[in-house]
């Protein structure tokens, strides 16, 4: 099964969505280095860079601000992150990262309910528009994204490479203004 499920089952409630805050980086840290150990192929990172990474560099992640759960009995299922842009040209938009679902919460919508709290998130900070890379043989990745009213602008070719080969990034962006 793939990193996303597009799916959504008829009689199943997602869980809640919330923003992670300071002091919550150890939560992103497991959620980060699961998804990463049953599909580092999604990301740009290897689970061994992520395992190597202090603590420190997951809680400054939380503290920016844009990083969202999906939980249910106080557990983490899925996580969407939005970078901002700080430079004064590029901050009306942001990047959109690190989209996981653990796979007993595939199937649920939890995909599409963390993209649309990000993007609510985007719009009332007040950004223009969001952007994001997708490895482009990830097609129930893509089917989110492009449900969620991202539009394909851009491929680069062999962004990634790995011991298997390359993989192609699809480019997207979404007009929020």
């Amino acid at each position: 099964m793939n990193a996303f499920e597009p799916m959504i089952e008829a009689n199943c409630d997602p869980p809640p969505i919330r923003r992670l805050h300071p002091g919550e980086g150890p939560v992103f840290q497991a959620l980060r280095l699961a998804a990463f150990a049953i599909d580092e192929t999604c990301f740009a990172s290897s689970l061994a860079e992520e395992r190597a990474k202090p603590p420190g560099w997951f809680e400054d992640r939380v503290r920016e601000g844009g990083l969202f759960i999906a939980e249910r009995d106080g557990r983490a299922l899925g996580m969407l992150g939005l970078a901002l842009k700080t430079n004064a040209k590029e901050a009306h938009k942001g990047f959109i990262w690190s989209m996981f679902v653990l796979p007993e919460g595939r199937g649920q919508g939890l995909g599409a309910a963390l993209m649309a709290a990000v993007l609510d998130h985007a719009a009332a900070r007040g950004l223009e528009s969001v952007h994001l890379a997708v490895v482009s043989t990830n097609a129930p990745a893509i089917a989110i994204y492009e449900a969620a009213g991202f539009e394909r602008y851009g491929l680069e070719p062999r962004a990634l490479k790995t011991a298997a080969g390359y993989t192609d990034d699809l480019l997207m962006w979404k007009r929020l203004l």
